[in-house]
């Protein structure tokens, strides 16, 4: 459903540039009508994030100390990588993609599991996967449907993905690497159906105490995501589980607002600078976090330190 309703989205964009371009292909000829469409709509997804960095300047948590928010480079970067996903990728998912397929795993090695967040579906994950699976680890990916569904049920869509992935692979526990909302499904999905499945848990930019930027957002699980909303509130009676829990978030992100609603009582945390929410899955400081919190899945005698040479944002 997800990918339909993006390519629609795309679709009416396009037109939209098409319909106020100053001049028609014929005075311009094609190759240049081409190319100032093409930059027009390049600076339409530009504009489309100014609110929400106007929003993150005035709202914004007070950043630790040595740490930068939004920064010019960190816009392009998100534009950039916001163009990527939603534009490119996401879309089109299933050409990018491709199989999920890992198969059965050696005794003692366990899955990654790549979870996306509101409005995604596993395209986001294109250049992480290949990053991670670069560095040795068997990673898997998740598409929840239906986008605008309860977080609860997308809960249960994971639990069962996660069921599919073990008995493919055959390992008794999976390690869950989640961004944005994707955080409060795997929180969701732990409360529901336990933990014993679960080895570790790592969350980026997730909204765990709400964001102000979800009152803009469509659906039972934006609305789930407004900061007090009795749901959340409910989530975080209990913050800390018995899983190895690591909260990655930026001080730059535009999106998840104030910042600092990222953190998890209990949790590892790690802060990063001026970075935006949808960079994060290009980003190589991101991935390095990422895969050394995953290194005890890596199977014996695979190094760490192997690296994968896909181009990244930010």
């Amino acid at each position: 459903m997800l990918v339909w309703l993006l390519r629609g989205l795309l679709a009416i964009e396009i037109s939209a540039v098409v319909m106020f371009q100053p001049a028609p292909a014929s005075e311009w000829g094609p190759a240049v009508a081409i190319a100032a469409a093409a930059g027009l709509f390049l600076v339409l997804q530009a504009v489309m994030l100014l609110p929400v960095y106007a929003v993150a300047v005035i709202a914004g948590s007070p950043r630790p100390a040595g740490i930068a928010g939004p920064t010019i480079g960190g816009f392009l970067a998100e534009w950039l990588g916001f163009v990527l996903a939603f534009v490119v990728i996401m879309p089109f998912e299933r050409v990018w993609m491709g199989s999920d397929a890992i198969g059965p795993l050696p005794a003692g090695r366990r899955p990654v599991l790549l979870v996306h967040g509101y409005m995604c579906n596993r395209g986001f994950w294109w250049w992480m996967r290949r990053a991670l699976r670069g560095r040795g680890h068997a990673v898997a990916t998740v598409t929840l449907e239906t986008p605008f569904s309860d977080i609860e049920i997308l809960a249960d869509r994971l639990n069962e993905r996660i069921d599919a992935l073990l008995a493919e692979t055959g390992a008794a526990t999976v390690s869950l690497v989640t961004h944005s909302m994707g955080g409060l499904v795997a929180r969701a999905l732990m409360r529901r159906h336990g933990t014993d499945r679960i080895a570790r848990f790592v969350t980026l930019g997730g909204p765990h105490h709400g964001t102000v930027i979800a009152r803009l957002a469509h659906g039972r699980n934006g609305l789930q995501m407004e900061p007090g909303n009795p749901w959340l509130s409910q989530l975080n009676e209990v913050e800390v589980t018995d899983v190895a829990t690591t909260t990655i978030w930026s001080a730059g992100d535009e999106i998840v607002v104030p910042q600092a609603t990222s953190r998890l009582a209990g949790a590892r945390e790690t802060v990063v600078a001026a970075m935006g929410h949808v960079a994060m899955a290009f980003s190589p400081q991101i991935r390095d976090l990422v895969a050394a919190e995953l290194a005890a899945d890596l199977a014996p005698g695979v190094r760490p330190e192997m690296h994968d040479e896909t181009p990244a944002v930010g």
